[in-house]
């Protein structure tokens, strides 16, 4: 166990700069916020978050790419560190409390939005 904690430390120091970018990225394009100061530099910064391949005027790069797909592996594989941890050293029942409740709540906004 003291390994995989390591691993989901280490990894999340690793991708942590880069989670917290695509969060923020994900947040500027999300909410009806008028970012008109520096809309270019947000524009190709946001290439980086929404390109799906490598075009003219965007900072994504074959690299990026790479670096995208490590990190969303990563991310994955320290979740469910994560909740492997939560159920082993913490109160079970909580836990599986707010498990639960992390798949209810999104499930039934999506079923809210579908019956709109």
């Amino acid at each position: 166990m003291k390994k995989l904690r390591a691993a989901h430390l280490y990894l999340g120091c690793i991708f942590a700069p880069m989670l917290i970018f695509f969060a923020v990225s994900g947040l500027w394009q999300t909410l009806p916020i008028g970012i008109t100061l520096h809309s270019r530099i947000f524009a190709l910064l946001s290439s980086i978050h929404t390109s799906h391949g490598m075009k003219v005027g965007s900072l994504t790069s074959i690299y990026m790419m790479g670096f995208v797909i490590l990190m969303a592996l990563s991310l994955i594989f320290t979740i469910v560190l994560g909740v492997i941890m939560a159920f082993k050293f913490g109160h079970k029942r909580a836990a599986l409390y707010c498990l639960a409740g992390g798949i209810a709540v999104p499930l039934i906004f999506v079923l809210m939005a579908l019956h709109r």
